[in-house]
């Protein structure tokens, strides 16, 4: 079987009347067409700005889905220019072809409009034609967009045709919300507009505002002034007065949409779903009585979305599954509370990998958790309308946006996509379905979701918490570089192993020091310092038995607690063996050992144990005469200066005479001892202090050449490419495309 079509529907407040119809119409003909629907649709319409939406927006990297085959963009549900732009620039960057719902004209997508004109004007001529006005005034939205101008072009053709007067003054740009309706009610109240006989709103919402400001000085609707609005909401049925409005054709529009992007697609034509063209929904407010049928319905499904509601608000689903130590607990007790998912068919919560990592961090790592195209998944919890999926816990690409998205099915799916965050953490989305049916979800489910969100971030906070307790513990008493047990670990083993009273027993204390540590740390730094230590640790694990107390006590010594008169001479002689065998003539593995005896009837600290050891050494074990040369101490403390400061300008002659050297002969020792000259080793250490600021900072290039000891841009650039076979700037920007 072919994989069928993927339709991704841009859109946010699905739970609107107004909404719902439009995604009514494209799941109904995306079905029809058998196409499936991804619906990219965040909870928010993003009217202003804080961390909470902007995690939120992080849903839009699903655009770039390789997935998706054509979008469908509702453009006008968006607040606010910054978001739309956002979500333009990820279109144009999929490559795929994009229908614009309620659009004149774009300069980059495809459009599809519904007729508003005639819609307006059919609801002007009822106030004219049923009720006799004449003095019609027009509040519509805001002036330049598409909907707003169509409804006023309707008023108009309606006002003309009736050979009616009407001027400027008749007319009102708004905001399809609650201001421009309170502005124009004080407008009238105060005068300053004549009262007209009848008004027209681009919507109900405005409608509603206008009616109830009108009614609270006095003026009654519809006996003095007739308003009417437009989109015939559920809000609209619900006011007092019932508002006459007109139902518009959304479901229409969202099909025409899909046939539309269908074709571009494909280049065939679909099949079209059955026409649900607008009509007049009488209310109060024009002087009309509502459908007494209409009433019953909405009235019933207030009442049922009411009940649901107050068993959320009030129940404790959002107390038990925030009481969750770890995912699987909380998806155990999710399961008890999918039920406020009106008809769901199929429910997935899917979470990122860097979600679940997280809570193996301990709770001061503080990462953000950002959502990027591409970013591995797992669905933790999977639930169809008749039993609970258990899912592998199996890694999947976001770019798939759902794991089974490529499989084969017998008939299409229409999925929401909700975001899952908290403050500015992204965690992941739920993927919601209402099976054949092409509803679109409730208020309800946008409450659910959010105390989802909370659950999951009460749940990450518990699990890292939980590991910076066990961690701490584990740093408390183990050496984080060789494993063996701290300095703070010995001491409490130490007080274990050694008790104050008891049967009388003889220990042994050892010291057993690195002393060619301190140069190594001057010659190759930190890192190889840290190598060896770990490596001289592994020998000793070797040899160390089970009943001996084995630590590290400070940066270049090791501490060891035995039985045993004999177990000194031993160990001294198995770990001269392994490095003769290992690391032969690497003075870096030379060490001494130190032996403090004495008998469990004395009272002594692990810390008392350690000087007195290390004041009587017995064993030493030396390959190499460096450390006899006076100056390779010197010569260490030079590099460590040249490491420290490389922009400073190092002159040879200079040093050589601060250390009573020829300048030939200081040349020929730092190489024999460094395997490189000074000058290498300078302009080394520049390079990597360059490529450290290349990476971290946003300072230009020609600054970090300036605080690497250049002063000319040129030579440095030279010097750079020389060294990495990149120029600056194509390290940088190789680094930003990696990540």
């Amino acid at each position: 079987m072919k994989n069928r079509l993927l339709i991704g529907a841009i859109v946010t407040d699905c739970h609107i009347d107004f909404q719902s119809e439009i995604m009514r119409g494209i799941i109904s003909q995306a079905f029809k067409s058998n196409c499936d629907v991804a619906v990219i649709a965040p909870l928010y319409n993003f009217s202003y700005s804080s961390v909470h939406k902007d995690a939120e927006r992080a849903i839009f990297s699903l655009i770039l889905s390789s997935r998706i085959d054509g979008f469908i963009y509702d453009r006008n549900s968006f607040c606010g220019d910054e978001i739309r732009e956002y979500i333009e620039q990820l279109l144009r960057r999929s490559g795929k072809p994009v229908m614009l719902l309620d659009y004149a004209d774009h300069k980059s997508f495809e459009t599809t409009s519904v007729d508003d004109r005639s819609a307006f004007e059919e609801i002007t001529d009822h106030l004219i034609d049923v009720h006799g006005c004449k003095r019609i005034y027009c509040l519509t939205g805001p002036q330049k967009t598409y909907n707003a101008e169509e409804r006023l072009e309707g008023y108009k053709d309606s006002m003309k045709k009736h050979g009616l007067f009407f001027d400027r003054t008749y007319i009102e740009y708004g905001d399809f919300w609650h201001e421009a309706a309170d502005n124009y009610a004080k407008k009238i109240i105060s005068g300053e507009l004549e009262r007209p006989e009848a008004v027209v709103c681009g919507n109900d919402v405005m409608a509603i505002r206008l009616t109830n400001a009108l009614t609270a000085a006095g003026i009654r609707v519809p006996e003095d002034i007739a308003i009417t609005g437009y989109d015939a909401s559920e809000e609209g049925y619900r006011a007092v007065p019932s508002i006459t409005s007109y139902s518009r054709p959304n479901f229409q529009l969202g099909a025409e949409a899909v046939r539309r992007l269908y074709r571009i697609i494909t280049g065939k034509i679909c099949r079209k779903v059955p026409n649900e063209n607008g009509m007049l929904r009488l209310g109060r407010s024009c002087g009309c009585h509502d459908d007494p049928h209409l009433r019953h319905n909405v009235t019933r499904m207030n009442t049922i979305n009411s009940r649901f509601e107050t068993y959320l608000l009030y129940g404790d689903m959002l107390f038990d599954i925030t009481n969750s130590s770890d995912i699987k607990t909380f998806a155990d007790k999710l399961d008890n509370h999918t039920y406020y998912l009106y008809q769901m068919a199929h429910l997935n919560v899917c979470l990122t990998k860097k979600y679940i990592d997280s809570m193996f961090m301990p709770a001061s790592a503080n990462t953000e958790l950002d959502f990027v195209p591409g970013d591995d998944m797992q669905t933790v919890y999977s639930k169809s309308s008749v039993f609970r999926e258990y899912p592998q816990n199996v890694d999947f690409s976001s770019n798939d946006i759902l794991p089974y998205s490529g499989s084969e099915r017998p008939y299409p799916t229409a999925y929401y996509i909700s975001p899952l965050h908290y403050n500015n953490n992204f965690f992941g989305y739920t993927a919601v379905s209402f099976g054949k049916k092409p509803s679109a979800y409730s208020s309800l489910f946008m409450q659910w979701i959010n105390y989802v969100n909370v659950a999951l971030e009460h749940v990450r906070l518990k699990s890292m918490m939980s590991n910076s307790l066990a961690r701490t513990t584990h740093a408390l008493l183990y050496d984080s570089n060789t494993g063996l047990l701290s300095r703070n670990g010995f001491e409490t083993e130490f007080v274990k192993r050694v008790p104050e009273t008891g049967e009388q027993e003889n220990y042994e204390f050892l010291s057993i020091e690195l002393p060619a540590i301190q140069k190594t740390y001057y010659r190759s730094g930190e890192e190889q310092c840290l190598s060896i230590m770990r490596s001289f640790a592994e020998m000793l694990t070797r040899i160390i038995s089970g009943n001996e107390l084995c630590g590290v006590w400070n940066e270049n010594t090791f501490c060891v607690l035995t039985a045993g008169a004999e177990r000194p001479e031993m160990i001294f002689s198995s770990v001269s063996a392994l490095i003769k065998k290992e690391h032969p003539e690497n003075s870096n593995y030379d060490f001494s050992i130190g032996v403090f005896s004495f008998g469990s009837a004395k009272k002594i600290s692990a810390s008392e144990a350690f000087y007195k050891s290390s004041i009587n050494k017995i064993f030493s074990f030396n390959t190499s005469e460096n450390s006899a040369n006076p100056q390779f101490e010197k010569l260490c403390m030079l590099r460590s200066r040249i490491m420290k400061n490389p922009e400073l300008p190092w002159n040879i002659s200079e040093i050589a005479e601060s250390l009573y050297l020829s300048k030939s002969y200081l040349q020929k020792i730092y190489k024999s001892y460094f395997n490189k000259s000074i000058i290498e080793e300078m302009i080394e250490f520049r390079i990597e202090n360059a490529k450290e600021l290349l990476t971290n900072t946003d300072l230009t290039v020609t600054e970090i050449a300036r605080k690497c000891g250049y002063s000319s841009y040129n030579y440095f650039v030279r010097q750079f490419r020389s060294c990495e076979d990149l120029s600056p700037s194509e390290y940088r920007n190789s680094l930003r495309k990696e990540n």
